[in-house]
């Protein structure tokens, strides 16, 4: 029996000519530069035992209250190198060949405990010849802000979104993602060339350290029974031009 373990890697694009490996669970950011976007990222996996070797198993993150409960996260400040409509900004999954075959039974009913209950922005196609599921990113990702964070990041939209006339966001996670699920609302607002933005997605959902299972309420799902052997594959991207401006890859490799 083959053992597996989990590595990340990160690249500018889907074609990209390198691929970085990311170190997991320590303070020191990968940087990706791409067309469209400077990048610096931060992954954080619960209970971690993958490559590199000697990798921190957690991380101090992890302790804070409100992250207790949360198995991975993904911290990324991107620098925009031309103003970008909030509407332009996708964050999702994405594959190279279809997974239709290996899909298990009862994951239409847990895409719709997803879609309902954690992201109704996502849309997607997952029987397609390229699956992918998108949100955007001031929908889909957890925290956003431009402040500097003390022990971990907090949302603070203020100094992104000008208070103009009646126009109110919401000053928490849940209100924002709530406000920009309206198309108008997004096409209203940019992202600033040159200013750098600090977004975290987390999750409870997903068990990248110790068993590779999904589990949403109600919902148990082993992964490796159903792994076709592609990695799984986030990307921050522009809707427009279909271009990255960052992809992140989980990939599960032999055990040496």
């Amino acid at each position: 029996m083959v053992n597996y373990r989990l590595k990340v890697s990160a690249a500018s694009g889907y074609d990209a000519e390198s691929v970085a490996d990311v170190p997991v669970n320590t303070d020191t950011p990968i940087e990706i530069d791409s067309a469209g976007a400077h990048s610096s990222i931060l992954v954080r996996i619960q209970n971690f035992a993958g490559y590199p070797d000697g990798s921190p198993r957690t991380n101090a993150y992890f302790g804070y209250k409100e992250h207790e409960y949360d198995m991975y996260a993904i911290r990324f400040d991107v620098t925009f190198k031309a103003d970008t409509s909030f509407d332009d900004v996708l964050f999702g999954n994405d594959f190279d060949r279809p997974i239709r075959d290996h899909l298990p039974y009862g994951f239409g009913m847990a895409y719709k405990i997803f879609n309902y209950a954690i992201d109704p922005s996502a849309t997607g196609d997952v029987y397609a010849d390229k699956p992918y599921l998108y949100g955007y990113a001031v929908t889909s990702i957890n925290t956003i802000s431009q402040d500097e964070e003390t022990e971990f990041l907090k949302e603070d939209m203020t100094k992104i979104i000008p208070v103009e006339g009646d126009l109110k966001i919401p000053p928490i996670p849940a209100g924002r993602r709530k406000f920009f699920l309206h198309d108008p609302n997004r096409t209203k607002f940019v992202f600033k060339a040159g200013e750098t933005y600090k977004f975290d997605f987390f999750n409870p959902y997903i068990d990248m350290g110790h068993e590779f299972a999904l589990k949403l309420p109600g919902y148990n799902l082993g992964i490796m029974k159903y792994w076709d052997g592609q990695p799984l594959r986030y990307v921050l991207k522009s809707k427009s031009t279909g271009k990255p401006f960052f992809a992140l890859l989980f990939e599960l490799v032999p055990q040496d």
